[in-house]
Order: structure tokens, then C-alpha cells, then sequence
């Protein structure tokens, strides 16, 4: 191939590392809101521990973008240096690195993948966590925590609805056992009052909540005072989101990085001849 057959084989690499740059950007700061939670997205950790399978296989997936994120945001540069000087070391070392954000991308969505067949292997996992927590206002783990937070997030209450939080109707349901702080009815949680999520939320408030939800005979409707829409498929819908957003991202970003690292070995080559 001629100087200028290579030149526009550089330009074209050149191009494809810049769209590598931006898309790195992306599964990075994807991987940043699965960890921390932004806006209606539970922190991936609280989700993993609500859902209550033992495999925990969700939960890796978002670092491992992260971090595969952060290594093109940084190789990249190297890449087109190496492309700019034509520097077989630079573009070896970008090949490399590539190819190890290659196998973390890879393996977040293996993952992610996973974590969807084994959660729908154990569907009553994340019933039987709830059950665990029932009554248990006192006794705030993880578990109680995760949840609490989820119903404050995404706006419902209990597992199926505001009425699972009836004592007198689900005592033959939910599981009992002799570590519970509370006997008997279970407190309301405040989590399902309308508004508990605004830090100015007063002391008055949950008790006009409540009040109304004592007074309702249903419970499963959302009212002025407390969400009455149950979690469960407000969660499931989540947990998909989250497997579709890291297995999309990591497989395609993985497809850029294949044509990336297929440019560079002949780039190397026709830099040598």
C-alpha cells in the first residue's frame, strides 16, 4: 500500500478512536450511575440485594464498565499519538490495552446475562426477601435499608401493594421469626407517604399518612398521602433496564473496539513495509 493508501487508513482510525473516545465517555459515566443511583436508578448494590439471590452477578457488572470505561478514556490518547507519529510501540500498547477492555466489557455482559437467567430461575427470591423484612421496621439491615429506598425511589409501597403492610390480612402470609423487633402490626413505613424523599418532609406529614392509610380499606390505589402501587414489577422493570443498559453498552463498544484494534494491526504492518 502507497503513503497515501496509509495516510487514509490513519485518518480512518483516527476517526474511529475518536467515536471509541465518546463512547468510552458513555459506558463510563454508565457505570458511574449504577453505582451510585441517580434519579429513579437504585444504587446497582441496593437492587442486587432486593432482588436476594446469593449470586450477586448484577452488582460486578457495573464496576467492570467503569473501569473498562476509564482505560479507553486514557488508551485512546495513546492511540492517536501513535497514530499521529506512527509509532509501532504506541500502537501495540493501544492494541493491548484495547483488548483488555475488550474481555472486561465482555465479561459485564456475560454477567449481566447471567444474572437475568438465575434471577428468573429463583423468581420468588426477591418475595421471600420482603417476607424477611415484614414487620421488621425496628431491625433496619441492609435488606430493610434496600427496600426502604426502593419504595421512596421509585414511588410504591410493599411487594405487591400498600396493603401488604395489613397485618390482620397477611398474618398467615409473612414469615415470623423470633429476631423480629416488632410483635404484631407492622409500622407503615414512611418510605410509602407521598413527598418522603424531600428532605424537608416534617414530622406531621407521615402521621397524616399514616392516618389515611388506616382509614383505607383497600390500600393498593396510590392517594393524596402514600403511594398504594406495589413494587414488584416497578423493581423487575428496573433489573432489566440495568441488564439491557450494561449488556448493550459492553457488546457495543466491543464491536468499535474490534474495528479499532483490526485498523491498528494494519496500520503496524504498513508502517513496517
Amino acid at each position: 500500500m502507497g503513503i497515501c493508501g496509509l495516510h487514509r487508513m490513519e485518518c480512518l482510525l483516527l476517526v474511529l478512536s475518536i467515536i471509541l473516545l465518546l463512547s468510552g465517555a458513555g459506558i463510563f459515566i454508565l457505570g458511574i450511575v449504577l453505582l451510585i443511583g441517580v434519579g429513579k436508578w437504585l444504587k446497582i448494590k441496593d437492587l442486587e440485594t432486593i432482588l436476594n439471590n446469593d449470586k450477586d452477578l448484577l452488582k460486578h457488572g457495573a464496576p467492570l464498565l467503569l473501569v473498562a470505561g476509564l482505560i479507553i478514556l486514557i488508551v485512546v490518547f495513546i492511540g492517536c499519538y501513535g497514530i499521529c507519529k506512527e509509532c509501532q510501540w504506541f500502537l501495540t500498547t493501544y492494541f493491548v490495552v484495547l483488548f483488555i477492555a475488550f474481555c472486561l466489557q465482555v465479561t459485564a455482559s456475560f454477567l449481566a446475562s447471567k444474572a437475568l437467567r438465575v434471577d428468573k430461575d429463583n423468581h420468588g427470591t426477591m418475595l421471600s426477601g420482603f417476607e424477611m423484612i415484614y414487620g421488621n421496621e425496628k431491625n433496619a439491615n441492609s435488606l430493610t435499608k434496600a427496600w426502604r429506598l426502593a419504595e421512596v425511589t421509585l414511588e410504591c409501597c410493599g411487594y405487591n401493594d400498600g396493603d401488604d403492610y395489613n397485618y390482620a390480612r397477611n398474618v398467615s402470609i409473612y414469615y415470623y421469626s423470633g429476631d423480629k423487633k416488632d410483635d404484631g402490626f407492622p409500622d407503615f413505613p414512611v418510605s410509602c407517604c407521598i413527598g418522603a424523599s424531600d428532605p424537608d418532609y416534617v414530622a406531621e406529614k407521615p402521621a397524616k399518612c399514616r392516618e389515611s392509610w388506616d382509614n383505607d380499606m383497600t390500600s393498593v390505589e396510590d392517594t393524596v398521602f402514600y403511594h398504594g402501587m406495589g413494587c414488584e414489577q416497578k423493581l423487575y422493570d428496573l433489573r432489566d433496564d440495568c441488564i439491557n443498559w450494561i449488556s448493550g453498552g459492553a457488546i457495543g463498544v466491543a464491536c468499535l473496539e474490534i474495528l479499532c484494534m483490526i485498523f491498528v494491526i494494519c496500520v503496524c504492518r504498513n508502517i513496517e513495509n
